[in-house]
């Protein structure tokens, strides 16, 4: 688990930074996850390829990585990218060296029924509003 690679599971997976939190949305599910500095550290990197294993050896331990990875995949967050293996860059050691602490995700389901019903997710990725997918 540690020395795969992940990648968003789906399409439906968005994810935004806002003055430093880490908020992620399935839109599929209409749940919405809280990350801390850490988490939202290790997200990123995750994000770009980089491998947990690779992960753990400079930012929290291998408990804390393997207990997040663990999250991630029974909220349905990740899957599995077994294409790349990317290297940390400096910005992203210097993140994980600054905030060691474990990673924490807060999940969220209260909009859910607004969220999912929100006819927005119902477009042509191409055509755009109001054009519904086929």
């Amino acid at each position: 688990m540690l020395n795969t690679a992940y990648k968003c599971a789906s399409a439906d997976i968005v994810f935004e930074e806002f003055e430093g939190d880490l908020v992620v949305l399935n839109l599929a599910s209409g749940r919405y996850f809280g990350f801390n500095k850490s988490a939202a550290s290790i997200w990123n990197a995750m994000m770009q390829g980089v491998r947990p294993s690779t992960i753990s050896a400079v930012g929290p331990g291998e408990t804390d990585i393997r207990g997040f990875v663990d999250t991630l995949l029974a909220n349905e967050l990740v899957v599995a990218n077994a294409d790349i293996n990317a290297p940390l860059d400096t910005a992203q050691i210097a993140d994980l060296e600054a905030d060691r602490s474990a990673p924490v995700v807060e999940v969220y389901d209260d909009l859910a029924d607004l969220i999912v019903a929100d006819p927005i997710h119902d477009v042509d990725a191409e055509a755009g509003w109001p054009v519904k997918p086929e």
